[in-house]
């Protein structure tokens, strides 16, 4: 068997074992039925806003929200626009919108592992390997990080095609639901130029108004507080924090050291792409978005997929296309050329 023949037959049998193996799970998992937790903690979320009561705190009448301490002590860890995203779907009658959601979180990642395999079948099947737990969970669960995966994946192809701002937006949305992504919107950012950070300011400045509109300014200022809270509470087994801890890292180098992932990882990744490295940036920045928390789940590492998308779609050079255009000699003026560079990557010189 010659090497052609071998990837060929690669291509074919390393996703069908990764997917088999996926279904298998799949099956075990939902032995349990069919109930999307996270989607119904999004659910009550919505429901309180619609009532006109706390979005941090429950009140008698409020649906029941799960708490773990000291990982999280109040029913909703999200920005107050994820819950604004939500008044809609609580607002449909006998619980629709948690299915609603939670197809379009399954959808998402089929999206993704679809459009992966098409593009690199054996690299992707690897990883589905690596990563079924965490993908039968997320499948299982309707976490909103399904759809930031799309959302990650769809950021790297619009900086590619030469679209930074519709980037730096959907950029921005991911960052207003979730403020892991931040390293993801930096990378933008660096690779993007102008372009995707006027993106990203334009599409920040309109989830924050809507966020206000639909949450309250009292909202937003509890989150600023929960968020700090939260990132010095409990680090839950396997996030980078705990780690440190399980090291022997005297506190309070532990509790620092997601925020610090989360940060340096937003550097690094606009570093690498202003300095001509776009996908080692992106992969530097879908690494820090995945483990920057203080409280890493079993499902939160299906986020790692989106870095198989400088794979899938490397990168385009810079492409310069020259026109050139001849015309008869007006005044003496000899005929010239007319230059039109078309660059990938916008700048901010």
């Amino acid at each position: 068997m010659n090497g052609h023949a071998a990837a060929r037959i690669a291509r074919v049998t390393v996703p069908a074992i990764a997917f088999g193996l996926l279904l298998v799970l799949l099956l075990l998992y939902f032995e349990r039925g069919f109930v999307p937790g996270d989607a119904f903690t999004y659910l009550a979320a919505g429901e309180r806003l619609n009532d006109g009561h706390l979005l941090y705190t429950l009140l008698p009448g409020d649906r029941p929200v799960d708490l773990k301490p000291p990982y999280w002590t109040v029913p909703f860890l999200s920005p107050p626009f994820m819950a604004v995203v939500w008044r809609p779907l609580a607002a449909l009658p006998v619980e629709a919108g948690v299915y609603v959601w939670w197809i379009l979180t399954i959808a998402s990642i089929a999206v993704v592992l679809a459009a992966l395999t098409r593009r690199a079948p054996v690299r992707t099947g690897l990883v589905v390997i690596i990563l079924a737990v965490p993908l039968t969970y997320e499948l299982g669960v309707g976490n909103v990080n399904a759809l930031l995966l799309l959302a990650g994946v769809g950021s790297w192809l619009l900086v590619r095609g030469a679209r930074p701002a519709a980037a730096g937006a959907l950029a921005a949305l991911m960052v207003a639901v979730k403020l892991t992504p931040l390293p993801v919107a930096a990378w933008v950012v660096g690779a993007g130029g102008r372009r995707g950070l006027a993106g990203l300011v334009v599409g920040l400045a309109t989830t924050g108004l809507i966020s206000v509109l639909g949450a309250g300014l009292d909202s937003h200022v509890e989150y600023l507080s929960i968020a700090r809270d939260t990132s010095g509470a409990g680090l839950s087994v396997w996030s980078p924090g705990w780690i440190a801890r399980e090291l022997g890292l005297p506190d309070p180098v532990p509790t620092l050291v997601p925020t610090m992932l989360l940060v340096g990882g937003a550097l690094g990744a606009f570093v690498a792409a202003r300095v001509g490295l776009p996908a080692l940036g992106f992969a530097v920045a879908v690494v820090a978005w995945t483990f920057g928390s203080p409280v890493v789940n079993v499902n939160t590492p299906i986020l790692l997929l989106a870095a198989l998308a400088p794979i899938a779609w490397p990168w385009r050079p810079q492409v310069v296309v020259q026109l050139t255009v001849v015309a008869a000699p007006v005044d003496g003026a000899a005929p010239g050329a007319l230059g039109s560079g078309l660059p990938q990557r916008g700048g901010f010189s």
